[in-house]
């Protein structure tokens, strides 16, 4: 009976412990694979946890951005338009936000990836579609590659 109380606990961990900021998704999710735990009800926690967290930094920055904007209008300063700045801002709105998304987690961490890309002012829609689906890709790589490793190891 503790044992499954404990278990059940086991899996609100997963996710919490994903949520925490600069804990990966990924290395919780082999955790819990490692502990025993189910991995597909491990690895959508995991998921969800991480993912619950760069959805919020994403939002902040946002929200931060339009702040910030709207409070240089209101000084009059104005945003020189620059074909150069616009042509690389472009060229990291469609090559680099991809390149951070998927190396982000493993070199900076989700949400410091999701925050720089923020600064670089990508667009919210598109930081959140690559966040995600870097964040899937990579807690279901691990967790599979966790998975038949043990597996293997017997």
């Amino acid at each position: 009976m503790i044992l499954e109380y404990l278990q059940e606990w086991s899996y609100f961990a997963v996710f919490f412990l994903s949520a925490i900021p600069w804990v990966e998704s990924a290395a919780v999710v082999v955790l819990a694979i490692a502990f025993g735990l189910s991995p597909i009800p491990s690895t959508i926690l995991a998921f969800a946890g991480n993912w619950l967290v760069v959805v919020i930094v994403v939002l902040l920055f946002d929200r931060w951005q339009e702040w910030r904007n709207r409070k240089r209008a209101e000084k009059g300063i104005q945003k020189e338009d620059n074909k150069k700045r616009a042509r690389a801002h472009g060229i990291f709105v469609k090559y680099g936000l991809p390149g951070l998304a998927f190396l982000g987690p493993l070199l900076i961490g989700t949400e410091i990836a999701a925050a720089f890309a923020m600064i670089f002012k990508a667009p919210r829609k598109n930081v959140l579609i690559w966040m995600t689906i870097s964040l899937a890709v990579w807690t279901i790589l691990f967790a599979t590659a966790t998975y038949y490793g043990f597996n293997i190891l017997g």
